[in-house]
């Protein structure tokens, strides 16, 4: 898992450079596959490695959903996430 706050740049094409000290750990341990999805209480993004974000997932499903606090915390996660694949100069496109 990342630690850390990193104010990045979308460039003209809505591409986002990762930061270098991320690029190697996502290529040896999720094959370039992250997920994007948004924080439930703050404006930013979350980026997981695909083998992190699959627990966080879990984790989320596993939730009593019969609280509405916890569904609309699983419906804003779960719902925003994309997955995504880091091209060769360690960026990627993000939905606009």
């Amino acid at each position: 898992m990342f630690r850390g706050i990193s104010n990045l740049n979308l460039d003209a094409k809505g591409r986002m450079a990762m930061p270098a000290r991320y690029r190697d750990v996502i290529s040896a341990e999720a094959s370039g596959q992250v997920v994007v999805t948004v924080d439930h209480t703050d404006r930013c993004l979350l980026i997981y490695p695909m083998n992190e974000w699959l627990k966080v997932e879990q984790t989320l499903m596993s939730l009593p959903n019969m609280n509405r606090r916890v569904r609309n915390m699983q419906r804003l996660i779960l719902g925003h996430a994309s997955e995504h694949e880091l091209d060769g100069q360690g960026r990627m496109l993000l939905p606009l």
